[in-house]
Order: C-alpha cells, then structure tokens, then sequence
C-alpha cells in the first residue's frame, strides 16, 4: 500500500507535539480557551503543524482553529496496547503477550474497532496526518517483545494507518524511547513518519533519525526535553545541531512531546530559532 507523503517545505518546517498546559499557555499569552491557546502558541514559533489528541473534548474546535490559521492539524489518537495493559496490570500484560499472545490479540482488536472509529472522525474533521501514540520503548530499547510488536501489535496499528491511506492523510507513530529495533514494522505497516525523541537526550534522538531516515521513513522532533531542561544555553546549542540535522532531510522539527513547564516552552523558543537559523533560514521566515 503506497504511503501518504506528508507536507513539506522548501526550508525548515517546525511544529508543536503534545505539549503539557501550561507550556501551551506560555507561549499562547494569556490566551484561555485551549484550541486558541494552541493557535497562539503556533504563532509564537511560526509553527507548521500542530498535534491534536482527539481524545480532549476541544479536539475538533481545534482542529478548524489551526486549519483557518493555516496550521496542519495532525490529530494523535491511542494506540491499542496500553489500555489492555492496564486492565491488565502491565506487568501480567506484558507476560500475557509471550505466553496468552491470542487472548491478548482478541483484547487488542476490541480496542480497535473503536480506535479506528475515533480515527475516522478525526479524519473527517480535517487531521492533516493521524498520529497514532503507541509507546514501546524506552531509552535502552523495546519494553515489549520485538516479536510481539513486529508479528501482532504493529500490524494491527497498521489497520489505522490504512483508515488515513483511504483518507489521503499520512500516518505517524509516536513512541518514547529507543525505537530503531522496531521502524522496520512500523515501515511494513506503512508509517510514512515517525515521532521519536521522548526520554532521550539529543544523541540518543539522532541515532533513532538516522536509523528512521535509513529505512525511509520521516522523523519528527529533535528538541529533546532533557536538554531543554538545561537552559537556554543549551536550548540554543540543542537548536543548532537540530536544525544542522534537518538540512541532511527528512526531520520535521519539533518538541519530544515532553514539555510541560513555562521554563521548557521559553527554552523551546530559543531552540527554534536557534535551529532555523542553522538550517540557513530566518525565525519567523
């Protein structure tokens, strides 16, 4: 099944992930209601796309806002796994996949019958991709079962991403961590891109990049929150060497989708600019 390409710019392009509250607020200036505080805080770093989680009862309110403010909406639905999971107990779940795998799979496709009706809605409200958000790894590597990922979990994700291939619309995992042992799955389930970087620092980030780029797939992110933490400094240093990154191609350049604090979203800022102006491009331009 061919893939959905998803937009891209003849500079750098820049968006805003899962961005906590009031880091949106930081950057959105007082502004209340939260799809235009999203709105705001797209203005704040000129902003290409912007997630959405459908889940957030403001969710389709947003997606118009961004859409009339000329902002991709790329609305992110859940994944499957987790929510079995934690009926579960993760770690009786996470041992129920190696040794229940079909009583597991049948909890995992009830899940997602309703995932694809949420995808579908969103969808039709406008997404401009669908993110699917389904942690598997942390920073040393897959938390589940490569074998179970790669024979049971990702080809029924692909199921979602066949909603947004019928849809005209791009696909994007999301998951934390390590992922490198499992893009290949996610690129035989026809993922046009994925969004990496959560927990890691920026090291760790580039080596999943250039895993990602290597078997073909986009990468969103680069501005890991653990070096944002750090300061402005080193936001400025994180931002150069991300938008140095992007002129290799295929990196849509974003927040890990871990920052939550007003200091994070202020060092963001910096980080944004810092890397337009690496890949040759004026803030703002």
């Amino acid at each position: 099944m061919e893939r959905a390409g998803l937009p891209s710019r003849p500079s750098i392009t820049v968006g805003l992930t899962f961005l906590g509250p009031e880091a949106v607020h930081a950057l959105a200036l007082g502004v209340d209601r939260p799809e235009h505080a999203l709105v705001a805080a797209c203005a704040a770093v000129d902003a290409a796309f912007a997630f959405v989680p459908w889940r957030e009862p403001w969710a389709a309110s947003a997606v118009d806002a961004l859409l009339e403010a000329g902002v991709a909406p790329f609305v992110s639905v859940d994944g499957v796994l987790w929510e079995v999971l934690e009926a579960e107990g993760v770690e009786a779940g996470l041992k129920a996949t190696l040794l229940e795998p079909e009583r597991i799979t049948a909890a995992l496709e009830a899940v997602l019958e309703r995932r694809i009706i949420e995808a579908r809605a969103a969808l039709d409200a406008g997404a401009r991709a669908l993110v699917v958000a389904e942690d598997l790894a942390g920073s040393d590597g897959p938390l589940v079962a490569p074998d179970f990922v790669n024979e049971t979990l990702m080809p029924l994700l692909g199921r979602l991403v066949e909603a947004a291939t019928a849809a005209a619309v791009p696909a994007v995992w999301h998951s934390d961590g390590d992922v490198r042992s499992l893009l290949a799955a996610a690129v035989r389930s026809g993922f046009s891109a994925v969004h990496a970087g959560g927990g890691l620092r920026f090291e760790g980030f580039e080596r999943v990049f250039w895993a990602a780029r290597s078997a073909g797939l986009m990468t969103i992110g680069g501005l890991t929150t653990i070096d944002l933490a750090e300061g402005l400094v080193r936001a400025e240093t994180l931002g150069s060497r991300a938008g140095l990154l992007a002129r290799a191609g295929k990196l849509l350049v974003a927040d890990d989708g871990g920052v939550t604090t007003a200091r994070e979203a202020h060092a963001l800022i910096r980080a944004v600019a810092a890397a337009r102006e690496a890949a040759g491009t004026r803030d703002g331009a």
